[in-house]
């Protein structure tokens, strides 16, 4: 009941920020990624900057996709994270994301590269965004295959790429990030 009523929701947000002309209207990005992108910052998951613009066709870095995946799963209220050990050799407390990264890293989101990095202020591709959603939907232990087809093929299997059709090692820009999480609001978690 509560999935319909918030499906519901998205329905009457989309409609609505598809009749009015958005602030985004000047950037080159497709309807798609606009209306979604309105929809995730009414419901407060996605922040535009202090003048008003989403800057959609900006690429993304990863501690923000991450900063985003907490908000999208309700975990930024979450402040029981003083024990949560960062291992990550590239990350301090004095990076604006770290108590996201905490956060990540409690509820699993995040693994990090193999040399121990977490590299938050690279740009996230379309293969890595998804694996985090992934995870945060408990999809992980389904996937099949080598990196990064299985998460591409899993991605597709759940519709997390309805409207996004990319190459696995795309850096992803703000719009088309935009979809993949507001997909990520219709799909079921996997118990």
């Amino acid at each position: 009941m509560k999935k319909q009523i918030i499906i519901a929701f998205l329905i009457i947000i989309t409609t609505i920020f598809s009749i009015i002309p958005s602030a985004n209207a000047v950037e080159n990005v497709p309807q798609v990624q606009q209306d979604n992108a309105n929809t995730l910052k009414a419901l407060g998951i996605l922040k535009g900057y202090e003048d008003g613009s989403l800057r959609l066709q900006n690429k993304i870095r990863r501690s923000e996709f991450i900063t985003l995946v907490v908000k999208l799963m309700g975990y930024d209220t979450d402040a029981d994270i003083d024990n949560i050990k960062v291992t990550f050799t590239d990350i301090s407390s004095k990076h604006w994301a770290f108590n996201n990264i905490k956060l990540a890293i409690k509820y699993n989101l995040v693994a990090g590269y193999p040399d121990n990095t977490i590299a938050p202020d690279n740009d996230v591709t379309y293969a890595e965004a998804l694996a985090v959603v992934i995870r945060a939907l408990g999809y992980e232990n389904t996937l099949e295959g080598e990196w990064p087809n299985n998460v591409v093929n899993k991605a597709t299997e759940i519709n997390l790429t309805t409207n996004l059709t990319l190459d696995p090692n795309h850096k992803l820009t703000r719009g088309e990030m935009s979809v993949i999480v507001y997909n990520a609001l219709t799909v079921s978690f996997n118990q």
